[in-house]
């Protein structure tokens, strides 16, 4: 039975860390905003697809039955100014990003929500709902546009922690009665796409469109709601307004805020064009790489990017990738020895303190931290000299089996080591503009040279590989290369 009380979160909402307790037993609804899509992914997006992804990944672990609701902003001014510039309709710069954002999360392995509802597939959901708000005195229309009063709600800012006569509003706009006031449903301009509506023909305001769409498919009331830090205000305050204006309960009893990427102390936007896209990411670096970076830090701390972000990231992957290919090896070789014995306590405990780490607020940091630990001990449990070989093959069997039900959370090694490790090589010697053919062809002349006892050659044609970051390796049947991560 699953326990109500074993997760802690912290809560933007009350600034603590709470016990997680569903609306209802055995079922998580979750509610991330999407993106507006315009442009391509970049690494800010990555962070919170991979954040929520894993999440939502966990609480199926633990046997929950998790619907998540991941949105796409279709209709928005960028998007329309995007289309203007490129001469196409709002539609064919939405449908072209929508299906680029999926193929890049797909790479990611970020898993598709339950599901992906599109703005432009609502109006009619959208314009009932700000009918009701209407009806209920929340809202108000001025030739023919519709304001949300932010006034008539008594709990505004309470996410925010904002006052409202602190509030102050960049937009000029006559119909509204009050500067802090937001739209919920705006007049077209010409041009524009354009909507039937009760008030004159045009497009909803941004922050309504998220409460519709978390009404529609979770109900009026959820478990979760996420999303970046940089959407606390105004964003997420004005949906909390506007849900809890329309179905008089609470509309979300967590809500949990992803940090940002950083770049040289600055938010990664593309309004500041400092982004990297997902598909410029992926060009030089492998998706479990990029998930290990995020994953390296606390979901809701900030992280400055930088070439040593994924630098060190490579490294550890693929040093933990050579663990898992060497264990397999040996695992393979020796599938049919049987060996009566105890796991260590850290390889027996291995799931339980996964799962201890992760229901502390989804400390995926001391996850990845934790396991580095027992891979250095396993390193060093392959070489031992000391440990009977029935017993490797017993305690690195167990290993497997239960690294496995973390990778399959984290979504990362989970790829076929061996595979991963050929590959990662060969990309790596291709940037050094080297050749394995030409790596084997120089160990093949050491091995002479060393034959007729010319040391020196030998040292050199070691030395000169070293050079090029080619590590040579010798055992006592056989020589073999590696690769040199600075």
């Amino acid at each position: 039975m699953i326990s109500q009380e074993q997760i802690k979160v912290y809560n933007s909402l009350s600034g603590k860390i709470e016990n997680f307790i569903p609306i209802k037993v055995g079922e998580v609804k979750i509610y991330a905003c999407g993106v507006t899509v315009y442009d391509e992914l970049h690494l800010g997006h990555a962070r919170q697809a991979i954040v929520f992804d894993v999440i939502r990944n966990y609480f199926e672990f633990l046997g929950y039955n998790v619907i998540y609701v991941r949105n796409y902003t279709d209709v928005d001014d960028k998007i329309i100014k995007k289309a203007e510039a490129e001469n196409k309709s709002m539609g064919e710069i939405s449908s072209y990003y929508i299906k680029e954002s999926e193929q890049d999360l797909k790479k990611l392995k970020v898993r598709p929500a339950t599901y992906e509802p599109k703005v432009t597939e609502h109006i009619n959901d959208i314009i009932k709902y700000i009918e009701i708000l209407i009806q209920k005195g929340f809202a108000y229309e001025k030739n023919g546009e519709v304001f949300f009063e932010v006034n008539k709600f008594k709990n505004y800012g309470k996410l925010s922690k904002r006052k409202v006569e602190d509030l102050l509003s960049a937009e000029i706009n006559s119909n509204k009665r009050n500067p802090e006031d937001f739209s919920l449903w705006k007049p077209a301009k010409q041009g524009e796409p354009k909507w039937k509506s009760p008030w004159r023909e045009g497009r909803p305001g941004w922050h309504i469109e998220c409460s519709v769409m978390a009404n529609k498919y979770l109900g009026p009331s959820i478990d979760i709601h996420g999303g970046g830090l940089d959407l606390i205000f105004p964003h997420h305050e004005n949906e909390i307004a506007q849900s809890e204006a329309y179905s008089d309960c609470v509309f979300a009893h967590y809500w949990v805020h992803n940090g940002l990427i950083m770049v040289d102390g600055k938010k990664m936007s593309k309004s500041l064009g400092n982004f990297i896209t997902i598909k410029d990411i992926l060009k030089n670096y492998h998706p479990d790489i990029v998930r290990f970076a995020v994953l390296f830090y606390s979901y809701n701390s900030a992280v400055d990017f930088s070439d040593a972000l994924l630098s060190n990231a490579s490294k550890r992957v693929y040093y933990f990738y050579k663990t898992l290919n060497s264990i397999s090896s040996l695992v393979e070789k020796n599938k049919h020895s049987n060996w009566d014995g105890e796991l260590p306590d850290f390889i027996g405990g291995m799931v339980q303190n996964f799962q201890d780490e992760m229901d502390n607020n989804f400390n995926t940091a001391k996850v990845i931290a934790s396991l580095s630990n027992i891979f250095s001990f396993i390193n060093n449990f392959i070489i031992d000299k000391n440990v009977d070989e029935k017993e490797k093959v017993f305690v690195l069997s167990s290993f497997l089996s239960k690294f496995k039900v973390i990778s399959e959370v984290l979504k990362i090694f989970d790829e076929n080591p061996n595979d991963f490790v050929k590959s990662f090589k060969l990309e790596f010697i291709k940037k050094e503009g080297i050749t394995s053919k030409i790596i084997n062809v120089k160990i093949k002349e050491r091995e002479l040279a060393k034959k007729r006892l010319d040391y020196i050659a030998a040292d050199k044609i070691r030395d000169d590989l070293f050079q090029r970051k080619i590590s040579v390796q010798d055992f006592e049947n056989t020589t073999s290369w590696d690769i040199i991560l600075d």
